[in-house]
């Protein structure tokens, strides 16, 4: 009996950290535009439950938001426009520098904000707005 109790708090604790929808989204760093490039980069990781789609980002803080990825060939890299990421059922899915981002464009200063809301829209209908941090430009993280 005393098992059972134990698994029933752990998961109440779960559903109470924001894991009832089943997507976990980590790491969450918003990079605004370095000069007068007018584009800042977001980079995350994000798990699902189960097997879904990102298809869509968005925020009302920048005219628009783009996935991206670096492709290597041979001694070049570009940037190539993704119109969706596969989330394979409990895979955490990176994006980060030298491979899957989002570029968003024309993004809103307002340095008193230490967050930027990014809009993740999965295949399934889930929207998922989230809180990433804001660096200042020019400064990275540290850890």
């Amino acid at each position: 009996m005393r098992l059972t109790t134990a698994v029933l708090v752990l998961g109440l604790g779960l559903a109470a950290c924001g894991q009832r929808d089943g997507v976990a989204v980590n790491k969450a760093e918003f990079h605004p535009p370095l000069g007068s490039s007018g584009i800042g980069a977001a980079y995350f990781t994000i798990r699902s439950d189960k097997k879904d789609r990102i298809v869509a980002v968005s925020s009302y803080e920048a005219d628009k938001i783009e996935i991206h990825a670096s492709v290597i060939e041979g001694s070049n890299v570009r940037m190539e426009q993704r119109n969706a990421v596969d989330l394979p059922a409990g895979k955490t899915v990176a994006f980060a520098p030298g491979g899957m981002h989002l570029m968003v464009f024309a993004p809103h200063e307002n340095e008193a904000e230490t967050t930027f809301p990014i809009t993740i829209e999965l295949e399934s209908g889930l929207k998922k707005t989230v809180p990433f941090q804001r660096f200042k430009a020019g400064v990275e993280p540290h850890g």
